[in-house]
C-alpha cells in the first residue's frame, strides 16, 4: 500500500507545476509517504497489536518475575504481623500498587512511542504552511492538506494530534497579520510552528457543545482587581490533545453580552489551578489523548489574552473554519486506505462460489462508487485549501471569505461522509473477519466517527454553508 496515491500528486502538478518549487512538493511528498510507511504505520500497527491482546495474559507474561516477588512480600507480610486488620490494610497496599504499576506498562506498551511523534515534528510537518518570517516553511496550504492525507491514512491517532494543533497556530496566525497579538503569544505561535509545542482547543463543554457552545458557555473568565490578569474557573470537555498538550487554546466568557461576550486565552501547561480531568478510554483513535480540563482560579496575564476581549467567538470560528479543511484530509486519508484493503479483499481474498468477489456486479459497483466518491472529497479539499490560501493573501474579501467558507465546510462533510461509507463497504465485505480484534475493518469504521463528529456535525456545517449561499445570493440580487 502507497501512501501517497497519484491523486495527491495529480493535483500539486495541477496546482503548482508551472512554479519553481513544484519539484520540490513533488519531493517533500514522496519522502514523507516513505517516512509514514517506515515508521508511522509499524507504530500504530504495534499498539493495535497490543491492544488487541488479553490483558490478564500480558500481565502473566510480562510481569512473572513481579508477581513472583509480591508473593515473597505477601508471605513476609502474613508472618510478620499478628494483627489480622493489619495485615489485610499492608497486603491490600502491596497488591493495589502492583496493579497500578502494571496498569502503567500496559498503557505504555499501547501507546505510539514519542520518538515517533518527535520524528514528524523534527521533519517540519508543522510548519509547512507558515512563513519562513515566523520560522515556517511558506509552502502552500495545498500541500500541507496533502501530507495530512498521507498521515491521516496511516495513523488518524498521530495525524489529529497536528491537525488540531495547527488549527490553534492558524488561528494566531491570523491575529499576528491583524496586529492583534502579544509579543508572549507571538513566541507561543513560533514554537508551535516549529513544532516544539502542541496546542489543544477547548471549546467544547460537558453540558453545552455544538452550535450553542458560544451564547451557553459556562466557563468564565473575570478581570483580576488590581486588573494585571484574568481569573479563569470552569471545565473544558471532550479535549483533543488534553493529556499531551503544552498550551490549551482557552475559550471563556468575561461578559454576558450575546455577541462580544467571549474571549481567548493562552493557559501553558503547569499553569497553578489548570488541571486535567478524566482522560477518556475511547473506541476511536485510541493514541490521541481525549478528556476534561479543568480551571480553578488559573491566573492568566494580560499577554496571554488572544487579540480583543470579546472577540473569542470570531477567534473561534476562524478557527474551525481552517481546521475543517485539515479534517477533511485525515478523512480522504482514511477513505483511501479502506477503499484499497477493500479492492485485496474483492481481488485477492474471498470468493463465493469460486469466483473472486470482484467477478460480481454488486462488488464492481462499490468500487466504482467509492473511487468516485473518495475523488470527489479530495478534490473539494484540495480546492478548499487553495480558496483558504487566496483568502489568506486578501483577507479583507468578502467574495474570498464566503467561497473558501463554502468549500471548506462542503469538504469536511463530503469527506467525513465518504469515510464513514468507505469504512462500511470495508467492514461489511470483510464479513465475519470483521469483528475480531486482529483485523483493522472495525477499528477504521470506529475511527471513521471522528471525522464525523469532529469540528461540527453535519447539521452544523450544512447550516453554515446555506448562511454563506445566502450572503452570495443576497450580494448578487444586490440587497
Amino acid at each position: 500500500m502507497s501512501y501517497v496515491t497519484h491523486a495527491q500528486k495529480d493535483w500539486i502538478r495541477m496546482l503548482y507545476g508551472q512554479e519553481k518549487d513544484h519539484e520540490i512538493y513533488q519531493s517533500m511528498l514522496e519522502e514523507f509517504g516513505k517516512m509514514v510507511e517506515k515508521n508511522v504505520l509499524p507504530a500504530e500497527k504495534k499498539t493495535e497489536v497490543q491492544r488487541a491482546k488479553n490483558p490478564y495474559k500480558e500481565i502473566h507474561g510480562k510481569c512473572k518475575d513481579e508477581v513472583a516477588n509480591l508473593k515473597k512480600e505477601i508471605k513476609e507480610i502474613l508472618r510478620n504481623n499478628p494483627d489480622e486488620s493489619t495485615r489485610t490494610d499492608v497486603v491490600s497496599d502491596l497488591f493495589m500498587d502492583f496493579l497500578e504499576r502494571t496498569s502503567d506498562h500496559i498503557k505504555r506498551e499501547e501507546k505510539i512511542p514519542q520518538e515517533v511523534y518527535s520524528g514528524i515534528a523534527e521533519g517540519g510537518l508543522p510548519g509547512i504552511s507558515f512563513s519562513e518570517e515566523l520560522g515556517g516553511m511558506g509552502f502552500p496550504f495545498t500541500l500541507f492538506a496533502a501530507l495530512l492525507e498521507s498521515l491521516g491514512k496511516a495513523s488518524p491517532s498521530i495525524a489529529i494530534r497536528y491537525a488540531i494543533s495547527n488549527t490553534c497556530a492558524e488561528g494566531l496566525r491570523f491575529n499576528r497579520e491583524e496586529g492583534q497579538l502579544s509579543e508572549k503569544c507571538e513566541k507561543i505561535l513560533r514554537e508551535l510552528i516549529a513544532g516544539q509545542k502542541l496546542a489543544a482547543f477547548c471549546l467544547t463543554e460537558g453540558s453545552v457543545s455544538g452550535s450553542n457552545i458560544m451564547r451557553e458557555m459556562q466557563t468564565r473568565a473575570v478581570l483580576s482587581p488590581d486588573k494585571k490578569h484574568y481569573i479563569i474557573n470552569g471545565n473544558k470537555m471532550w479535549i483533543t490533545n488534553a493529556e499531551t498538550a503544552d498550551v490549551f487554546a482557552v475559550f471563556a466568557r468575561t461578559s454576558d453580552d450575546p455577541d462580544h461576550g467571549i474571549s481567548l486565552f493562552l493557559v501553558e501547561k503547569g499553569q497553578e489551578g489548570l488541571r486535567i480531568g478524566q482522560v477518556f478510554e475511547k473506541r476511536v483513535v485510541e493514541n490521541s489523548s481525549l478528556g476534561e480540563i479543568i480551571f480553578k482560579d488559573v491566573q492568566v496575564p494580560l499577554e496571554n489574552v488572544v487579540g480583543e476581549i470579546g472577540s473569542g467567538a470570531r477567534y473561534g470560528i476562524r478557527m474551525l473554519n481552517s481546521g475543517r479543511i485539515t479534517i477533511a484530509a485525515l478523512a480522504t486519508g482514511l477513505a483511501q486506505r479502506a477503499f484499497e484493503e477493500y479492492m485485496e479483499i474483492a481481488v485477492d481474498g474471498k470468493k463465493s462460489a469460486g469466483r473472486q468477489l470482484i467477478e460480481y456486479d454488486r462488488t464492481r459497483a462499490k468500487v466504482a462508487e467509492m473511487s468516485m466518491e473518495i475523488n470527489a472529497a479530495r478534490d473539494m479539499t484540495y480546492r478548499a485549501a487553495w480558496l483558504k490560501q487566496r483568502f489568506d493573501s486578501a483577507p479583507s474579501s468578502e467574495e474570498f471569505l464566503r467561497e473558501y467558507v463554502i468549500a471548506g465546510n462542503a469538504a469536511k462533510l463530503k469527506a467525513s461522509l465518504v469515510a464513514q461509507k468507505a469504512c462500511d463497504y470495508l467492514v461489511k465485505i470483510g464479513g465475519a473477519s470483521s469483528i475480531v480484534k486482529e483485523t483493522h475493518s472495525l477499528k477504521h469504521y470506529l475511527d471513521s466517527f471522528l471525522y464525523f463528529f469532529g469540528e461540527a456535525v453535519p447539521e452544523v456545517l450544512e447550516n453554515v454553508i446555506s448562511h454563506m449561499e445566502l450572503k452570495k445570493y443576497e450580494v448578487k440580487k444586490g440587497k
